[in-house]
């Protein structure tokens, strides 16, 4: 992860610049967009965090020389987002000029406001019938949906499953999870069950976005084929140091942009135009992106612009089973505490080049103490709070960087005024690294996969594992054994819904040194 981050730096400038718009002259803003329906008190100059009233559609301003030969375009937010997401103040980096990119180049625009915690079959829904308006509204018979993050989830759910095909001629998704993201399966975790009392955390929306509902929901609707033109976005940038999207840049395996990782904003059978230096905030600002997605828009309605780029096709089993790029270089503390509590120990081996020590809590004041083997204390304060765009939305967070950590044990203390709950994570730069392989990813009732876990990097003396499979607030535990140098273990399925899988790993490497590994993914059973 560190090489990455120096990697991303270096290059930082040179791809930055190579995103700005061709032309030195900066773009008009238009005049704000105005609301048909629903309720219009609502505050046009928000941003992106939410104060939308779901079920409600904007009209932008129509360009002074608009081309009628042009689509109209209509932007869809993400989660815990609203329309206002598409013209005013952003989580990171100001205010986003995607509707004044788009007012600029002469298109028609509308926007929804969606439900922000519910998921993709209501917003799906509620999408449908905000189509049917815009296209009433303008006159048109289709229109090309522009979509960010969980958006482009409820796109697909609307054009596949509630009749917007009909209407739509194609939908381009920016930073969307059309696999799942591991930070949802993280906010179900063994480790984080307190989330489910924090308001946001854990939600209807969250609890979509798992890789074990999307595995679900893929499995679902990738045999119905796509029904319009897809195209796709994705990011590679941890986002502003020290930030939400920092932090869950560093719970995330491969390449990311702080929420989705790159391997799931793809989607079967649509075509993927670029992965950029973006983060989740950026990716859908119209100086970032809108010279990638704009030529494939398409100069009228209804036919498909001829792609230059290949379509990306993905097998069944990557798409199915995306649980093998779990999160493998982490170690996961969390519970429900009060006063001064002393947490179980961290071991860390021999040869980690650097330690991230992440704290999520409950309350602002909640701080965790870590020391290492010889004595030295670092304290973890909570500086900033997650917002409701991201899938643990209404956390604080804060961290502490160790380069170089000795090898050995390291006590934690975590100190909190009032009861509250606590998620740290200490994210290793290491060559140690675990893997986590299921062998399906959606399975019915009574049916039985294979989990298997194994360390790549370093050589072993020996490893054990244990694991919790928690689904319904219920939990169970999951045993295993070794099996050619790894630790498998023979899951029967039960109940339906999404099954939480929280596994722990530990041993010794070759070297003598203790090691332990967090990892949390997840699968479906039946139709969650």
């Amino acid at each position: 992860m560190w090489k990455r981050r120096l990697a991303l730096l270096a290059t930082a400038l040179l791809l930055l610049l190579s995103a700005l718009p061709t032309s030195a002259k900066q773009p008009s803003a238009p005049p704000l967009p105005v609301p048909l329906s629903g309720d219009v008190s609502i505050n046009l100059a928000g941003g992106g965090n939410g104060d939308g009233i779901p079920g409600t559609l904007y009209v932008g301003a129509v360009p002074p020389s608009y081309d009628p030969t042009k689509p109209v375009l209509l932007f869809v937010h993400g989660l815990g987002g609203a329309a206002s997401s598409w013209w005013g103040e952003s989580s990171y980096h100001g205010t986003n000029d995607m509707y004044t990119y788009a007012y600029n180049n002469g298109y028609r625009t509308a926007f929804v406001d969606l439900y922000g915690d519910r998921n993709m079959w209501a917003n799906g829904q509620m999408l449908a019938g905000l189509i049917n308006q815009a296209t009433s509204y303008y006159g048109v018979n289709k229109l090309v949906l522009i979509a960010h993050s969980k958006g482009g989830v409820d796109s697909n759910a609307a054009v596949e499953y509630y009749g917007a095909s009909a209407k739509v001629s194609r939908v381009i998704t920016l930073g969307s999870p059309h696999k799942g993201t591991p930070l949802a399966d993280l906010a179900y975790s063994s480790w984080a069950g307190w989330m489910a009392d924090i308001f946001g955390a854990q939600n209807e929306a969250t609890y979509s976005m798992t890789t074990g509902y999307m595995n679900a929901y893929r499995s679902q609707t990738d045999p119905l084929g796509l029904h319009a033109g897809y195209y796709t976005l994705s990011g590679y940038k941890c986002g502003p140091v020290f930030s939400a999207y920092w932090y869950g840049c560093m719970a995330i395996s491969g390449e990311d942009d702080g929420v989705v990782p790159v391997w799931s904003t793809r989607i079967p059978g649509g075509s993927h135009l670029k992965e950029g230096y973006w983060d989740h905030d950026e990716i859908k600002f119209g100086s970032r992106t809108w010279s990638w997605f704009s030529p494939v828009i398409g100069p009228g309605v209804g036919s498909l612009s001829t792609m230059t780029e290949p379509t990306v096709q993905t097998s069944k089993q990557e798409r199915l089973n995306p649980a093998a790029d779990a999160p493998g270089n982490q170690i996961l503390r969390g519970d429900w505490v009060t006063g001064s509590t002393q947490i179980q120990a961290i071991p860390i081996e021999k040869g980690a080049r650097a330690a991230d020590f992440i704290l999520y809590g409950s309350r602002p004041d909640l701080t965790a103490t870590v020391t290492s083997p010889s004595g030295e204390s670092f304290t973890v304060k909570l500086t900033q709070r997650t917002d409701k765009e991201e899938p643990l939305a209404g956390l604080w967070t804060g961290t502490v960087s160790v380069k170089q950590p000795a090898a050995g044990v390291w006590s934690v203390q975590v100190d909190t005024p009032e009861p509250a709950g606590f998620l740290l994570m200490t994210a290793l730069d290491s060559p140690l690294q675990a893997k986590v392989e299921l062998s399906r990813g959606v399975l019915q009732a009574g049916e039985s996969q294979s989990v298997k876990l194994a360390v790549t990097g370093v050589g072993l003396q020996e490893s054990r594992a244990n694991g919790q499979v928690r689904a319904a607030g219920q939990s169970r535990g999951a045993t295993f054994r070794s099996e050619g140098g790894a630790q498998v273990s023979d899951l029967i399925a039960s109940g339906n819904g999404v099954q939480n899988l929280s596994l722990t790993l530990t041993g010794t490497t070759a070297d003598g040194s203790s090691f332990e590994r967090s990892i949390v993914t997840s699968f479906a059973v039946g139709n969650p």
